[in-house]
């Protein structure tokens, strides 16, 4: 069986936590030396001050290989039995975040030496990043409020602002996003990386496409000219959306009502796609609606038009208007021709 190849980032993830696994080792080596002289031949001649600070920075270091490393192992072994790397990936990060702050705050304790210390230290030191480091800490709240009210999670297809993408990380300063559309047509992958600022959501709009179910709503429309055969042609989209979603939109159904949040559109769902009519200048425009998986849509859509254009190329009876000029040549009028006289 070939050997599973681990992506660039993954490779140089899995060189940074050895690196910071080997700096605390070191680090808390020279704690040792400090207290017991663990190291021959060695007197590096440090004081009290800096056992304090190999201590702190020794706990940040195996903390942070620590929970790389329970991350990897839960990806590696509960992703398959859940049935969603998302799902379990978006909820380490919230617990690994959650026990980070409990060290650091243990940490700040431990380095200002008391309860009523720390909190004026926290109290000067909150004042002057408030004021420093806006953006960062607005980050830091969107962060909260991304997480705490579920606005998306990782492996959801959102839209922040003007930029759209499949949900790979959700940090604490910004959302990595796979972009999908910038120059490529519909929603297909680009092949980059997005990172968007966590602060975003508070001045521009979020769209989720697959908050409540993986569907989402689309439709194919057709100018068709007043000469044709308007039954046909509504005919011919039906059959070529019920062809290629027909038996999609039955089977899962009952699964997208269950799956709403809002139970009041229940009756508005659809279990095959329907039609829409508008008149316009030129010609009758006809609609085919339907709902689709959202990570299909573009190529679903796609043969659905392709069918409606192959019915219609074989029926003489339907024609798609377009735009065009036609120029009429009038005789002269009776009344012309006795004036000319």
């Amino acid at each position: 069986m070939p050997l599973k190849k681990h992506s660039k980032g993954k490779r140089s993830s899995i060189g940074v936590a050895i690196f910071a696994l080997a700096l605390g080792i070191i680090t808390l080596l020279l704690m040792l030396d400090m207290d017991y002289d663990v190291i021959p031949f060695m007197d590096l001649g440090l004081d009290q001050p800096f056992h304090e600070i190999f201590f702190i920075l020794a706990v940040v270091l195996f903390t942070w290989f620590s929970f790389r490393l329970i991350g990897y192992l839960l990806e590696a072994t509960a992703a398959p039995r859940v049935g969603s790397y998302g799902y379990v990936r978006s909820t380490w990060k919230i617990i690994s975040y959650s026990l980070w702050a409990v060290v650091l705050a243990l940490l700040f304790f431990y380095s200002t030496g008391g309860f009523e210390t720390a909190l004026l230290s926290i109290g000067l030191i909150g004042a002057a990043l408030t004021f420093v480091l806006q953006k960062p800490l607005l980050n830091i709240m969107g962060w909260i409020i991304i997480t705490y009210n579920k606005m998306y999670t990782i492996g959801d297809r959102v839209m922040i602002g003007n930029v759209r993408g499949y949900v790979t990380d959700i940090m604490a300063m910004n959302t990595a996003l796979y972009e999908m559309g910038g120059w490529m047509q519909g929603e297909t992958f680009t092949g980059r990386v997005s990172l968007v600022p966590n602060g975003m959501i508070f001045d521009q709009p979020v769209y989720n496409y697959t908050r409540d179910t993986p569907y989402v709503w689309d439709e194919v429309t057709n100018l068709v000219t007043y000469e044709s055969d308007i039954d046909k042609a509504k005919q011919y989209m039906l059959e070529a959306a019920t062809e290629v979603l027909g038996d999609l939109m039955a089977k899962n159904h009952d699964s997208y009502k269950r799956h709403l949040e809002l139970h009041d559109l229940d009756e508005s769902i659809p279990d095959q796609p329907t039609l829409r009519m508008a008149l316009s200048d030129s010609g009758v425009n006809i609609s085919v609606v339907f709902w689709l998986p959202a990570d299909r849509r573009r190529r679903m859509k796609s043969d659905i038009v392709e069918k409606i254009w192959r019915k219609f190329s074989q029926d003489p009876s339907v024609e798609i208007a377009y735009p065009h000029m036609e120029l009429v040549k009038h005789g002269k009028s009776i009344e012309g021709q006795q004036r000319s006289q």
